[in-house]
């Protein structure tokens, strides 16, 4: 049976392109202004509501373009001054440090691609659980959203049998990983596309697991040590531990 995570992650299907989930609902253009509503009022929960669906489409947007290796689109999803940790680094703008993770590290490790959990290691019921929270301004929201993925790290070694399989096209030590996105998003405009400001890759579990295999076990994976340049592919600062 296809897991909850896997069907969550397809169950739009998008026909126009991504730059459709990326914009608030034209309804939106009639409503009084934010700072004219009060907080129980029936426009202003109606908007709020707009833009929780708008933020879910633009996330599910996020998965499909990962899942296809679409890195560009993926790195136009975020503002220009956005941060994304993931596995204890920090890469920081999108030009830059956002960039780099995702056209040059997630690509070399086959990272980012939906991936079922491996057998033992499915996220508690909890944890499955997602949420979005959007300010009464309509501007800036926060989420969470769980994820199933495969990620993975070219081997380092310099044999002669590693370097065959670069030529062709392996040498990637790849596993399976759970976890939640912790998303912030944000408006530069009031009538502008979601952005994504910050997101965070709040690795839960991880195992040596490919798909079809009967068993899986657990495994600890090292986080990033040196950032960029010395790292071509590394981060801009480390998390403090």
């Amino acid at each position: 049976m296809m897991s909850i995570l896997k069907r969550r992650s397809f169950i739009w299907k998008f026909g126009a392109g991504v730059s459709t989930t990326l914009m608030s609902s034209a309804g939106m253009a009639g409503m009084p202004r934010p700072e004219t509503r009060s907080a129980d009022s029936p426009a202003l929960r109606a908007a709020l509501l707009e833009e929780e669906k708008a933020i879910r489409k633009f996330h599910q947007a996020f998965e499909q373009a990962m899942d296809k290796g679409l890195h560009e689109e993926v790195i136009g999803m975020f503002a220009d001054d956005a941060e994304v940790v993931f596995n204890g680094g920090v890469f920081n703008k999108r030009s830059q440090g956002v960039s780099r993770l995702y056209r040059d590290h997630f690509p070399s490790g086959k990272t980012g691609g939906s991936m079922e959990p491996a057998p033992g290691f499915e996220l508690a019921a909890d944890q499955q659980r997602d949420s979005v929270e959007v300010s009464a301004d309509l501007r800036s929201a926060k989420a969470v959203f769980p994820y199933s993925i495969q990620v993975g790290m070219p081997f380092e070694t310099e044999s002669s049998l590693a370097a065959m399989a670069r030529l062709h096209g392996e040498g990637v030590r790849t596993w399976w990983e759970g976890g939640v996105y912790r998303v912030s998003y944000r408006k530069d405009a009031a009538d502008g596309p979601w952005k994504i400001s910050r997101l965070e890759y709040d690795t839960l579990s991880r195992a040596d697991y490919r798909t079809g295999r009967s068993y899986a076990r657990p495994i600890s994976v090292a986080r990033f040590a040196t950032c960029f340049p010395e790292d071509q592919q590394g981060p801009d600062d480390l998390v403090a531990r």
